[in-house]
């Protein structure tokens, strides 16, 4: 009876068990979270740019490299595709029959006999900083998996979902959770209603989940994220910290534990 009190995981037995073995991945191929930042929004680690359009999202690339530790690793911004309507409210529905533009996207050309890695953004999302920053993260997450010597724990079939995890590992949760998902309310041409865009692989609890686990492989306070999270993702944090103080008492020992072969796809 008392357990119908406890605060709940907001993911399930499997995904807790696929995010500890991909933390495992991701610190044998990549170093362990050690002193890994959380990344915030702030000056500190996004100052002011003076430029606008695509010059100001290339001074904000520079930063997120930076703020990575991957500020010396070549790549190409390009503008992609602009336009992002995931989903949408009523009559404006009917106005976007098309898939959605990407937030971004991550290549490798080879011509020449050079190889060039190109990253894009969707320019709709220029206005939105947060956003952009969690896009720019997670295609920096698919440029670092691209150098790994293993495949993740489940494949790489799964490999979108590694990546929202990698760009966690980087130090960006904060951006990715609070852009997983986004209302706002609309008038257009006399119609009023809601609009949502939906952003990233996992959901706002698997990535609240994740910064808890981030932030305790760091060695540090979960709560340290608290006051950057939007309100409703705040009790999401609360509940992973106090779930997984309960039951992984010693998240570095947990995440060591992990048998990768059993990961093997």
């Amino acid at each position: 009876m008392l357990s119908l009190f406890r605060p709940r995981l907001p993911i399930d037995d499997d995904e807790l068990d696929w995010q500890l073995a991909t933390f495992k991945w991701l610190q044998t191929e990549f170093g362990g979270v050690g002193g890994r930042p959380l990344i915030l929004p702030s000056p500190r680690w996004f100052p002011p740019s003076p430029r606008q359009g695509h010059e100001r999202i290339e001074d904000l690339f520079a930063a997120v490299k930076a703020a990575a530790g991957m500020g010396a690793w070549p790549c190409e911004l390009r503008p992609g595709r602009e336009d992002r309507p995931s989903e949408v409210g009523f009559a404006l529905l009917l106005r976007h029959q098309h898939a959605p533009a990407p937030c971004g996207t991550f290549e490798v050309e080879a011509a020449d006999g050079t190889r060039r890695v190109v990253v894009t953004y969707n320019p709709a999302l220029a206005a939105d900083t947060d956003a952009m920053v969690a896009t720019l993260a997670h295609e920096l997450g698919h440029y670092l998996m691209s150098t790994a010597r293993t495949a993740p724990p489940g494949g790489w079939a799964l490999h979108e979902l590694h990546t929202d995890l990698t760009a966690v590992y980087l130090g960006f949760g904060l951006f990715l959770a609070n852009s997983a998902r986004n209302f706002s309310q609309f008038q257009s041409g006399g119609l009023m209603g809601w609009s949502s865009r939906t952003q990233g692989y996992l959901s706002e609890g698997a990535l609240a989940t994740a910064i808890v686990l981030f932030q305790r492989l760091a060695g540090r306070d979960p709560a340290e994220a608290e006051p950057f999270l939007k309100i409703y993702l705040k009790t999401d944090l609360r509940n992973a910290t106090r779930a997984l103080a309960r039951r992984i008492p010693d998240v570095a020992a947990a995440v060591d534990s992990v048998d990768l072969a059993e990961f093997a796809s």
